[in-house]
């Protein structure tokens, strides 16, 4: 399986952070053939509440798991906004964005062994 990371910045996609979360894992959104251009304005602090994007876009894709998918990536990075991850945790975007997918892949698996 290919890493979110693949195509965030890079040509010829572009994708910002929430969208690279999105794109790998599309097949779990409600609206797969829209999520990209839903998400291309949540970037940059510019997600709900100033969220990181990538956090964003996990939290969208498992949103029965959100609070957990929240305090796990709070524990990973050291901040959930884009403003603290910048100014106190000092993790770079593409950090971000592996711990989101790699956070929505946990999260799949503990969904199927509860099964």
């Amino acid at each position: 399986m290919t890493k979110a990371t693949d195509t965030f910045r890079k040509q010829p996609w572009c994708h910002n952070c929430a969208q690279a979360v999105a794109n790998k894992w599309c097949q779990l959104y409600s609206n797969p053939q829209t999520i990209l251009t839903d998400l291309s304005m949540s970037a940059g602090g510019k997600a709900e509440g100033g969220i990181c994007g990538a956090l964003f876009a996990a939290q969208k894709a498992l949103p029965q798991y959100a609070d957990e998918l929240t305090d796990e990536f709070r524990e990973r990075v050291g901040a959930t906004t884009c403003a603290e991850i910048k100014r106190i945790a000092k993790t770079p975007c593409p950090a971000c964005v592996d711990i989101a997918d790699n956070l929505v892949d946990e999260f799949l698996k503990k969904q199927q062994s509860e099964i």
